[in-house]
């Protein structure tokens, strides 16, 4: 076998650029890419590749002067860019360890769900820039915090979106994925865009104070799999 998992040629065979032009056209032909071929690989390669590279870019905005006469003066003045680096930070974790999760039951691709995760790597490439906004300005205007917001809340949207496409579409997720399942990835998707979409009437309110409602996700994080994974064991047993 070949690396791309196609015969060796043999005497019999026809030439390899022959065959190897037929092997590509019925790929071509075929609406779907498998894990484990080269085109699924490539998608989630180029995903965590954007993931990687924006969160890397959350810390392009702390920067240190060449000078520093006072290192605890230029710790403080950069704790508001630290704490929306820290925030993004685990909000971008948050979304590839639910990106890696989904791709784990989703085991082909068609091209819309190709297009809609690339609208999804969209807003995460998207995101250090309502961070370096976030504490940029003054905390007590709403602009910053709701923007912010609503970009996490579209990220949360789409991500969401792959997952209901992938179960809803013949032949991307396997048939030996139980109800129970599918219903207990798409409950752990939702609280990330439910938080943010309701911390912004608390961001006009309050801007200052809407950044510390999105920790409501951590809590929420750790009760609600436990809720949806007890109903999951229950159903399977049954």
């Amino acid at each position: 076998m070949t690396d791309g998992g196609e015969p060796s040629a043999g005497a019999a065979d026809p030439p390899i650029r022959a065959d190897g032009a037929a092997q590509r056209g019925r790929r071509a032909l075929n609406p779907l890419s498998v894990a484990g071929n080269l085109e699924y690989d490539r998608v989630l390669f180029f995903s965590d590749a954007v993931f990687a590279i924006a969160i890397t870019l959350l810390v392009v905005d702390i920067r240190v002067p060449d000078v520093v006469k006072d290192a605890a003066q230029e710790i403080s003045k950069s704790t508001d860019k630290i704490l929306s680096f820290t925030i993004s930070f685990l909000v971008i974790g948050l979304f590839w360890m639910g990106h890696h999760r989904l791709f784990r039951f989703i085991t082909a691709l068609d091209r819309r769900l190709m297009f809609i995760n690339l609208l999804f790597l969209g807003t995460i490439a998207f995101l250090p820039y309502p961070t370096a906004l976030l504490f940029a300005g003054n905390t007590h205007q709403p602009a910053a915090p709701v923007f912010y917001a609503a970009c996490v809340a579209a990220a949360g949207l789409v991500e969401l979106a792959i997952w209901l496409y992938a179960t809803h579409a013949k032949g991307l997720v396997p048939a030996s994925v139980p109800p129970a399942v599918r219903r207990y990835e798409l409950a752990q998707l939702l609280p990330t865009p439910v938080v943010f979409l309701l911390s912004i009437p608390v961001a006009f309110i309050a801007p200052a104070v809407a950044p510390f409602t999105w920790i409501l996700l951590l809590p929420i994080g750790r009760i609600l799999p436990r809720i949806m994974r007890a109903k999951v064991n229950g159903e399977v047993a049954s």
